[in-house]
């Protein structure tokens, strides 16, 4: 019987929603066929079975939010018995099959292997044997899934099984001396599961009257969700809830808008920055894209835009400026060979940051043509891993949208990051005295200040400032 997990794909992911399922039970299945779609934190990919047979149960249906290394179906022989739960196959016998249409990059897989934590250990993705790796966490799988249902650490957990193997009865243990030591909450019955779910959505199960459908009157989860619906629904949208404050909606953040959270409170509250600005005339900029504009359109059907040139000029900065090229990781100052312009885009679940790989060695037809295909795949939720990492620097653009200037947040683990505002008119004192009218662009570079000290910051912007005003440059 081979169990299909949910797949951990990068270091950051927690869970994965299922969007939806290729195959349904009972199908046969072929190895490498694809037989559900995932919603990671980050894109939507496709997972394939690394083994053939026939799809015997599917634990998890569309729309499940299911933890990693979590079962989600079996695949088997016709008529080989279904498991109950995962140890009622012994554990040598069940094979993780997973495998995914997007591969994860090499610096990842590396990652992965050499710094085990609590959410890699027994990652099924990444290895198929959890205890095979020296330094991961030896537990059975019965055990994982409890100690995943009742929200305990298995950081914390003795093992009592051979060689420190964390197995099912040492997850009862503590369930139990949990119940023994907590005798305030023995007067309302009520599951971990339950107990944690009411935490997230913010219910008080102990002053709240829940009723529980349990055992006993036990309140399960369902009951929780089922309580939290019926209190949504007593406060229409709109409604006075507090003083003068009215709430239209409420929602948890999930998926990218959640990491989107996250990154960003993580950037601004370990990150010093330094943000230093800069106006650029791009009144030759202008001129030079129109020249371009018409000619390689005809010539590669591609439309050159304001953005391919700056993805281009801050490529040709970075590589004259290798130090902004750069990540500060531990107590390491890492500089990259190679210059990654990692491009903001916006979508409707938030913003993602696909990566134009070796940028500085691009034509700026290439450019353009990476552009708008990592456009297209972000915004139908296409995007391969290997697409949106490895990113050594990030251009964020809200010209398009009137802004003139604004000071970007670093994406980590990057060193900096540029602001592109609008570009827009203004007078100017040209040859010799004379006012006119030129165009100019701000620009904004937001560097952390631990690596990059002000000076090096400055004499990268004012190298963009330069290959702006003079666009020849960039094909030189």
């Amino acid at each position: 019987m081979h169990e299909v997990i949910m797949p951990k794909l990068g270091l950051t992911m927690e869970s994965g929603k299922i969007e939806k399922w290729h195959k349904k039970e009972g199908d046969k299945v072929e190895e490498g066929d694809i037989l559900f779609e995932v919603m990671t934190d980050k894109v939507s990919l496709e997972v394939e079975s690394y083994n053939s047979g026939i799809l015997r149960k599917i634990l998890k249906v569309e729309g499940d939010e299911v933890p990693v290394t979590e079962p989600v179906a079996y695949i088997g022989e016709k008529d080989e018995k279904i498991p109950d739960t995962p140890s009622e196959t012994p554990a040598g016998d069940i094979k993780t099959d997973v495998s995914v249409t997007a591969a994860v990059s090499g610096e990842e897989k590396s990652s992965a292997a050499t710094e085990p934590s609590a959410d890699t250990a027994g990652a099924n993705s990444i290895a198929k044997d959890p205890e095979a790796a020296d330094g991961r966490i030896k537990i059975s799988p019965l055990a994982r899934k409890i100690a995943g249902e009742k929200n305990i650490d298995i950081n914390t957990v003795k093992g009592s099984g051979p060689r420190g193997r964390i197995v099912k009865e040492d997850i009862d243990k503590i369930l139990a001396d949990v119940k023994k030591a907590d005798t305030s909450e023995q007067r309302i019955k009520i599951s971990p599961l339950a107990r944690k779910t009411a935490k997230d959505i913010g219910i008080d199960w102990k002053t709240e009257r829940i009723p529980g459908s349990g055992p006993g009157g036990r309140i399960i989860k369902e009951d929780i969700v089922a309580y939290n619906k019926g209190r949504v629904k007593a406060v229409p949208l709109g409604a006075e809830v507090s003083g003068s404050m009215r709430i239209r909606s409420s929602v948890k953040l999930e998926g990218i808008r959640k990491v989107i959270a996250q990154r960003m409170s993580l950037s601004k509250s370990t990150i010093p920055h330094i943000v230093l600005n800069a106006k650029a005339d791009a009144t030759n900029l202008m001129q030079f894209r129109e020249q371009l504009k018409e000619g390689v359109l005809k010539k590669h059907e591609v439309k050159i835009t304001f953005t391919d040139l700056i993805l281009k000029a801050t490529a040709l900065a970075l590589r004259d400026n290798i130090e902004i090229n750069s990540s500060f990781q531990g107590d390491d100052y890492i500089i990259y060979e190679d210059v990654n312009v990692g491009m903001a885009i916006s979508i409707d679940e938030g913003l993602i940051v696909p990566t134009i790989f070796s940028c500085d060695n691009l034509e700026i037809v290439d450019i353009a043509r990476k552009r708008i295909d990592l456009i297209g795949k972000a915004r139908s939720s296409k995007l391969a891993l290997e697409e949106i990492q490895g990113g050594t620097f990030t251009v964020t653009n809200l010209g398009m949208f009137g802004i003139r200037n604004f000071s970007a947040i670093i994406n980590p683990p990057q060193a900096a990051i540029l602001a592109v505002g609008e570009i827009y008119e203004e007078p100017a004192v040209i040859n010799g005295g004379k006012i006119g009218i030129r165009s100019f662009m701000d620009l904004s570079v937001s560097c952390d200040h631990r690596i990059i000290d002000g000076a090096v910051g400055a004499r990268f912007l004012q190298n963009i400032v330069e290959l702006i005003e003079n666009p020849a440059m960039l094909v030189i």
